[in-house]
């Protein structure tokens, strides 16, 4: 039953128009950021000629493989990848409740734990392509500049194995914010509830926490590293493999098998909190 579920929850997400769109923009974002960041780097700023070592650093940003981790950064969760899950995540979910779907699901005998776990799981397939999509918008278009700027892709330098893995690590980076915009449409049933305080979240509630208790010194600071934006940072610096860079504990960032933990645990328990709501919610209403 509960592959049933999955299966129809996945067509009815990927045939969505609002999906569709929110894969345009994502996609169109990253391809203006790189060719803004090309621009820059063939013409300057107003067409001012920049340092060199500036110019250096962009040329880096805009040809393979740097260009390729620079375009996952992108598309992380504390970043635009995150706001499009949440405005994602946060309109289905509430609109279950206007439809009634939730209810259908029920009649049809699917247990409320199992209902909650299909549609959070049916959700991994959209953040997925929503990550792929832009990610080969962007490689595409960096493909050309690479070759414009060096003549080459530097197909050498690519770690396809880690590469794989940075993609996942991107989509994975998502996951705290989708389930927190999922509990907050739990709660509320309202999409614009969900999506607003989802993305305040990303955009200040977060930022503004991490100025804070960094204000409070040891050990009240040491719990920032913990919240989902500083977990997300250390699972992406691990991105850099792909780079044939290694990663190192240095900057107090966590080694990224801790960091991958605690974005799970964060998963979970937003997905349990909306578990605990779910199940005493009268559908009826």
């Amino acid at each position: 039953m509960f592959w049933q579920v999955l299966t129809i929850e996945h067509t009815k997400i990927t045939r969505r128009s609002m999906f569709r769109v929110l894969l345009i923009l994502i996609a169109l974002i990253v391809l203006i950021i790189q060719l803004v960041l090309f621009g820059t780097h063939e013409n300057g700023i107003n067409g001012l000629a920049i340092p060199e070592e500036e110019r250096l650093g962009l040329a880096e940003a805009v040809t393979w493989p740097g260009a390729l981790v620079n375009i996952l950064t992108y598309i992380s969760g504390n970043a635009f990848g995150g706001l499009f899950f949440v405005i994602l995540v946060g309109a289905l979910t509430a609109s279950e409740y206007t439809w009634r779907t939730m209810q259908l699901w029920l009649i049809r005998g699917i247990s409320r734990p199992l209902l909650i776990v299909a549609k959070f799981t049916a959700l991994l397939l959209p953040a997925m392509l929503l990550v792929m999509v832009a990610f080969l918008i962007g490689g595409s278009i960096t493909a050309l500049t690479s070759i414009h700027i060096n003549d080459t892709l530097n197909l050498n330098q690519l770690d396809y194995a880690q590469m794989a893995l940075s993609i996942l690590r991107t989509v994975y980076s998502l996951l705290p914010y989708g389930a927190l915009t999922f509990f907050l449409a739990m709660v509320s049933r309202s999409s614009v509830v969900a999506i607003s305080g989802g993305l305040s979240y990303v955009l200040l509630l977060e930022s503004l926490l991490i100025q804070l208790l960094g204000l409070l010194g040891e050990p009240v600071r040491a719990v920032v590293r913990f919240l989902p934006n500083r977990l997300s940072e250390n699972i992406l610096a691990a991105n850099q493999l792909a780079l044939g860079v290694e990663w190192s504990a240095t900057s107090g960032l966590l080694d990224p098998w801790a960091a991958a933990l605690g974005i799970a645990c964060w998963t979970l328990l937003f997905l349990g909190l909306s578990q605990w709501i779910f199940t005493k919610q009268d559908l009826g209403e």
